[in-house]
């Protein structure tokens, strides 16, 4: 709420004065009134003052007058009030000029008008206003934590919010994925996005990767986004984070396209955010402590005795999971320096959520284990649906998938399973994002050989050679070439080498270690030695 020009001259002690030039400015707000006593008052002005004066209290000549007035708008005072009737009949023309050039109100009105009646008139009018501003954030403010006291969530916020503001409100994920939304108005083509995908345009996302996220990441505050056809945003919009200890949980959209936001809308916007973080962040506490249950849960069939697996499997029925039918775990494993906070716990139980089938999720020794009941739905879709959730935050993940087992006995032994299947695709570099432990095949019975195997193994010490300094990858090449079964044309593709780069690289291969590629048996040898290399040698083979 604002109390501008135009109303101040509806005012009965003003109702005499006339808009002589700038009438374009009338809808400025007023901050306070100032009277004008000395030529050089522009030096001490902060922006947004009416002005009182007469022309003796302005500078000399017509030119340092004109100057002044320029210097006022500069200083982006809201207009000037100039008295007429004893020194100067009206306001000279080469002022008026310069008030339309610079979208100045000029004001005249009689000298016989009191300024300080003028000024008390005024402020009282801004105090009501400012009083007006304050009672109603104030009870936005009541109203919005009444609807957290009683139980109401993001949905209710969203309703509840886009009724005080009059605006369509959205509210979105850090991930951009919708909770809640309120329709008051006409939505445009990026809001019928949301409404039908359930997530804002991957495409108006990254255009406001380009220069709009950023300035919110470093700032914390709310961005006007202005129109952009091409991507669906028809309507201007307001981006408002959603802070919680400085990090974002989500955003908020407020589409502000039909009318000025006011500063109780601001103020509203921002109190809504500051609600719809605590109820982001009693969320995340719920679900903590339903995460620590669950741990609790699966430490007790990973770890615990036998005689703990009947309570063990009660407490599962009671989350939904029943582990005497078929069941499979998914062990998610992130990369290197990721922290297994919130946010990932939250991407983890919204493809949950969302998925056909029965699960349950808790972290367990630095890493998160999904028990997923088999036969609802397929366990690959839903590491599919998880690591989707993750692109951003956890772009190095990978799930590993177990066979399918019957019992509550067996969860440790479909944890050892993707546990080995984990170490295995990092010693090998397997790239996979999901990884089923009945594809590691041969692999696994390497890797449960141990170390131990390579010791008198006859065929290292030849592959060895091929580890010397200098020489251009050509263990990685001869790794290549065998596990295409020979396929020079695979091989070559798989290294990203020309035909031709490949054959003088296996000719030095030959050459180095006295090898004839061409038998089968010496290439099974070659291919089982190497993965060995990989699982147990200390170093990359490289």
């Amino acid at each position: 709420m604002m109390f501008t020009v135009s109303e101040a001259l509806r005012l009965p002690i003003l109702e005499r004065a006339e808009v002589v030039a700038g009438a374009s400015g009338l809808r400025r707000p007023i901050r306070w009134v100032h009277n004008v006593s000395q030529p050089n008052a522009a030096d001490w002005l902060h922006g947004g003052e009416m002005l009182l004066t007469t022309i003796a209290n302005l500078p000399a000549t017509p030119g340092e007058q004109c100057a002044f007035l320029r210097q006022c708008a500069a200083k982006r005072v809201v207009a000037v009030l100039i008295t007429t009737g004893k020194l100067l009949d009206a306001i000279p023309d080469y002022l008026r000029q310069v008030g339309d050039e610079l979208g100045l109100p000029l004001i005249e009105l009689s000298y016989k008008t009191r300024f300080v009646d003028i000024a008390k008139v005024i402020n009282e009018r801004i105090a009501e206003k400012d009083l007006y501003r304050l009672n109603r954030a104030l009870s936005i403010q009541r109203r919005l934590s009444r609807l957290v006291l009683d139980g109401g969530g993001l949905p209710e916020l969203a309703n509840t919010l886009a009724e005080q503001v009059g605006l369509s409100i959205s509210i979105e994920t850090e991930r951009f994925e919708a909770i809640a939304n309120a329709n008051l108005t006409e939505v445009d083509a990026a809001r019928r996005y949301t409404m039908q995908h359930g997530r804002t345009d991957p495409r108006l996302i990254a255009a406001l990767e380009q220069d709009y996220l950023p300035r919110i990441r470093a700032s914390l505050q709310p961005l006007q986004l202005p129109k952009m056809p091409d991507l669906g945003l028809e309507l201007e919009r307001l981006l408002a984070p959603i802070v919680v200890h400085g990090d974002i949980y989500g955003y908020m959209w407020i589409i502000a396209d039909l009318r000025a936001l006011t500063p109780v809308d601001m103020m509203a916007i921002e109190i809504g955010a500051t609600v719809a973080a605590l109820l982001m962040l009693h969320e995340e506490t719920l679900q903590a402590a339903a995460a620590r249950r669950r741990g609790s849960l699966v430490a007790q069939l990973i770890e615990g005795p036998a005689q703990e697996h009947t309570l063990a499997q009660d407490q599962a029925l009671r989350l939904g999971l029943d582990l005497q039918q078929p069941w499979r775990m998914l062990l998610l494993s992130y990369g290197e320096g990721t922290v297994a906070n919130g946010p990932l716990y939250r991407s983890v139980n919204v493809a949950l959520s969302r998925w056909s089938g029965q699960a349950v999720a808790a972290p367990f020794a630095g890493r998160v284990v999904i028990l997923a009941q088999a036969g609802a739905g397929t366990v690959e879709s839903l590491a599919q649906a998880v690591l989707q959730g993750l692109r951003d935050s956890c772009d190095k993940a990978q799930i590993a998938i177990s066979t399918t087992f019957s019992l509550p006995q067996a969860v440790s032994i479909a944890h050892q399973q993707c546990l080995d299947s984990v170490i295995i695709a990092e010693r090998i570099a397997w790239r996979s994002a999901v990884l089923r432990y009945e594809d590691l095949g041969y692999l696994h019975t390497l890797y449960q050989a141990g170390p131990a195997s390579l010791a008198h193994n006859r065929q290292v010490p030849v592959l060895e050679k091929l580890r010397a300094p200098g020489q251009p990858k050509l263990l990685r090449t001869l790794e290549a070439y065998l596990d295409s079964g020979g396929n020079a044309v695979q091989a070559a593709h798989t290294l990203c080498i020309h035909r031709s780069t490949l054959n003088y690289r296996l000719a030095r291969i030959r050459e180095i270690c006295s090898l004839e590629l061409s038998d089968a048996a010496t290439r099974t040898n070659l291919q089982v030695t190497i993965k060995m290399m990989r699982l147990f040698a200390p170093g990359d083979p490289d």
